[in-house]
């Protein structure tokens, strides 16, 4: 039987292929452009809410994720309608590569037809892609807003979004462990939305 022996250097050669082998591996699934900026728009599922921590909330487990920053332009209580009127100051000024829009929620609640919805999306959607964004459109529940999530879902085929993610809040209805109160996630839970979010936010991050 052939025995071989490993000088210092060549045992050290080896070493640094292994590392370099697993880099290029690992790296370009988890780590993006610094110079890309994505911008996260929504209501208070994406501000966090409750007893959730500043650092809790899906948008910082994403950035975590990727590696990058992510704005949080979340704001507690917003309609569509409400969205809309700070779509520019929050959104399009920021320049994005990617947003994430994440509402309707509050439009249910309100008692706003899905048409007002449809319409208020596809407003903003179109405003996103004109200045070349990628839009992941996030859907909300179709376990007590079955209509709400078809809404999104047809205005996520119509205006060709880059992604979109129906009813993320599916599996966490329902659920105390995922839950702060009856519709809010707490920290598990959006980090179980963060986790669902990902695959698109990478796909959309990788392209130039």
């Amino acid at each position: 039987m052939a025995h071989f022996k490993f000088g210092k250097f060549q045992f050290f050669g080896l070493a640094l292929i292994i590392v370099l082998f697993s880099l290029a591996i690992w790296y370009p699934k988890n780590y993006y452009k610094q110079d890309k900026v994505v911008v996260a728009f929504g209501d208070s599922l994406t501000r966090g809410y409750g007893m959730v921590p500043p650092d809790g909330n899906y948008v910082v487990f994403l950035s975590e994720y990727v590696h990058i920053p992510i704005i949080n332009s979340g704001r507690t209580g917003d309609t569509t309608s409400d969205a809309l009127i700070r779509l520019q100051s929050d959104v399009l000024d920021k320049k994005p590569n990617v947003v994430i829009v994440f509402l309707g929620g509050n439009d249910f609640f309100a008692g706003y037809s899905p048409e007002v919805i449809k319409a208020n999306l596809m407003t903003m959607i179109r405003k996103i892609q004109d200045i070349g964004a990628k839009v992941i459109l996030i859907g909300t529940t179709s376990q007590i807003a079955p209509e709400y999530e078809n809404v999104i879902q047809q205005v996520a085929a119509k205006e060709k979004v880059f992604a979109y993610i129906p009813g993320i809040m599916d599996s966490i209805m329902f659920r105390k462990d995922l839950l702060y109160d009856t519709i809010h996630p707490n920290e598990k839970g959006h980090e179980m939305i963060a986790q669902k979010i990902l695959p698109a936010l990478q796909g959309a991050l990788s392209e130039n």
